[in-house]
């Protein structure tokens, strides 16, 4: 009995060899891709990586922009009339999004986001952290 049931396990393992061989016959071959392409010359491991951001109001309509020497401000409104601030740095290109804002009847807009006040208007952008001043500078545009 041992020696039928070894003979019986030689033909199934040269059966599953076989067919194993004929995939490998019948699948054609992959196309090699040329890896020593020497990587393009604009990048710097010791470059700092910068990101593409998109100022303005993408998917929302622009109510007004502002720029100072430092920042890009932007009132945006989104499809369901919710006004909300975006504010850009222009030295680092760090960025805010705040959504309470309260427009005032000369022109302010103002964007509180926890303990800081984001004040802007035609003339200044105003930052205020528990009521104390920690920035102002004169709108540009």
């Amino acid at each position: 009995m041992f020696g039928k049931e070894r003979v019986q396990v030689i033909k199934r393992l040269g059966l599953v060899i076989a067919g194993i061989s004929a995939i490998g016959i019948l699948t054609p071959p992959a196309e090699a891709t040329a890896l020593n392409q020497p990587a393009s010359s604009s990048f710097s491991p010791s470059a700092p990586l910068q990101i593409a951001q998109v100022e303005g109001c993408p998917k929302a309509e622009m109510v007004q922009s502002f720029a100072t020497a430092n920042f890009s401000i932007y009132i945006c409104k989104t499809q369901e009339g919710a006004i909300f601030y975006r504010g850009f740095s222009k030295r680092n290109g760090s960025q805010i999004n705040v959504m309470q804002v309260t427009t005032g009847d000369d022109g302010t807009y103002e964007a509180t986001n926890g303990n800081i006040i984001y004040s802007i208007n035609p003339d200044r952008l105003q930052v205020r952290q528990n009521g104390k001043v920690i920035l102002t500078e004169s709108v540009l545009k």
